[in-house]
């Protein structure tokens, strides 16, 4: 025999649960970041948050391959930084806080 009232209890716990879900997701950010080669020996990286807000102050590192910090950069007040591109291979990361990183291998200019 089924019980029913269990089996209610049971789809109502499911249904709170991913309501839950769903709504904190809602409220989540994504970071996100552009790099671009100004073709002048220059790269400029642009970083937001898919709430809108750019990344303004936002601690920019270029690591070499071996994920040593070759050079320590922090973004303007519109969420830019530009550097000259390294001479050797590098990635670029930007660090919002935990949850809110962001790596993405840099170009290198030819």
């Amino acid at each position: 025999m089924i019980d029913f009232k269990k089996k209610k209890t049971l789809i109502s716990a499911v249904i709170a649960i991913f309501l839950a879900i769903t709504v904190s997701a809602a409220f989540a950010h994504t970071l996100y970041m552009n790099l671009l080669d100004n073709e002048d020996g220059t790269i400029t990286v642009e970083g937001m948050f898919s709430t809108g807000s750019n990344a303004a102050g936002l601690p920019l590192y270029l690591e070499n391959k071996k994920g040593e910090v070759i050079k320590k950069l922090k973004m303007d007040e519109e969420g830019e930084a530009t550097f000259k591109t390294p001479d050797v291979p590098y990635t670029v990361f930007l660090d919002g806080g935990p949850g809110h990183t962001v790596r993405q291998e840099g170009p290198l200019t030819p």
